[in-house]
């Protein structure tokens, strides 16, 4: 494998438990989720009184997230440049307390689940086939494999998309999806 690409294989899975919020004046649904926001491009920063201004800025601009800052009125207006608004929502970021809440815009009820993820090569992907069976890395954001029996669960129950990412080291994205992937 090259180490000058990063690979991120994704499969559509994962559900999340909150509901739409509506803001006024919008006919967009808006859900608040944990999200990484290195993975939006920033649109424009706006001020704005409250949360529901800044959403319908939002949808206005076709902005596919948005962060607000209640104290200082800022309103970041995020578009996801990766081939639409739902290929930056990752399931491992919902637990991530670590990364700031974004409102989405319109979210579908999937988010995407890696299962395999070569950032650098701090971790040797020369393995046994019982340890690819197993899974082993760092987690999902780090060096990692998911396991070929947690893969053939998640997709023996259906057929799914299947996404895949690159970048180089200049941060350059390029991705492709298939479906059906089983």
């Amino acid at each position: 494998m090259v180490l000058a690409l990063r690979l991120l294989l994704c499969v559509a899975t994962c559900c999340f438990l909150s509901l739409p919020t509506v803001a006024a004046g919008c006919r967009s649904k808006w859900k608040q989720l944990r999200g990484d926001i290195t993975e939006y491009k920033l649109i424009t920063v706006l001020k704005v009184p409250k949360i529901t201004d800044c959403l319908m800025k939002s949808s206005a601009a076709e902005a596919h997230a948005a962060s607000f800052d209640a104290e200082s009125g800022d309103c970041a207006l995020l578009q996801c440049d990766r081939g639409g608004s739902d290929a930056c929502r990752k399931c491992r970021h919902e637990k991530d307390a670590s990364l700031p809440m974004l409102w989405i815009k319109d979210p579908s009820e999937t988010c995407w689940r890696t299962f395999q993820h070569r950032v650098d090569g701090s971790v040797s992907f020369n393995r046994s086939w019982s340890e690819y069976a197993s899974g082993f890395g760092q987690g999902e954001s780090l060096n990692y494999w998911m396991g070929l029996e947690q893969l053939h669960q998640l997709t023996a129950t259906g057929a799914w998309r299947v996404r895949w990412e690159f970048s180089d080291w200049n941060d350059n994205w390029y991705w492709a999806e298939n479906a059906p992937f089983s």
